[in-house]
């Protein structure tokens, strides 16, 4: 189900009336797709959430406010995804300072970070939200992560994570 609601968000994204009006996405050279129906308070909600400073600087809290916001509204969740990537793609359509591949990056990340949000929210009790982070790799370096977890006797996940955790600590 999360695959097929990222999937459709990625297909139908595109700008939106108002503050993200302008030139369609794909003359960039990213192709946003058609804008879905409008929904003016999605829509509204939304793009504040995303144009806020906070996406950048704090791991989308602006975004995840307005998707609880949304939901207790009663909003679908298939209509948040829709429409809160079809204001993200013009925008990242429009900065010239990343590649087409760098560009579906961002989108596909995105969607994929709203759509962990609308669909598995985060639980009041343990504080935080995790993130699934999707990263291509060599099929080479897959068999090297494999041969490693195994090593390790550890799952792919769990041998990824804890090395990238040990990364981060200096180790």
């Amino acid at each position: 189900m999360r695959r097929r609601v990222t999937l459709k968000g990625l297909g139908i994204a595109a700008g939106l009336a108002g503050a993200l009006a302008g030139p369609p996405a794909s003359s960039a050279g990213l192709d946003c797709g058609p804008p879905p129906a409008p929904h003016p308070e999605a829509d509204a909600v939304l793009t504040q959430a995303i144009v806020s400073p906070q996406l950048d600087t704090n791991a989308g809290t602006a975004l995840a406010s307005a998707v609880r916001r949304l939901r207790s509204e009663g909003v679908p969740r298939a209509v948040i995804v829709d429409h809160a990537v079809a204001a993200y793609c013009p925008l990242v359509a429009r900065d010239g300072s990343l590649t087409l591949d760098r560009q579906r990056e961002a989108v596909r990340r995105f969607a994929s970070t709203l759509t962990s949000l609308v669909y598995d929210p985060p639980d009041p009790t343990q504080g935080e939200t995790a993130f699934i982070l999707s990263l291509p790799v060599k099929p080479a370096l897959s068999l090297q992560i494999d041969a490693a977890a195994a090593k390790a006797g550890k799952t792919r996940d769990a041998w990824i994570l804890e090395a990238i955790q040990a990364r981060l600590a200096g180790d």
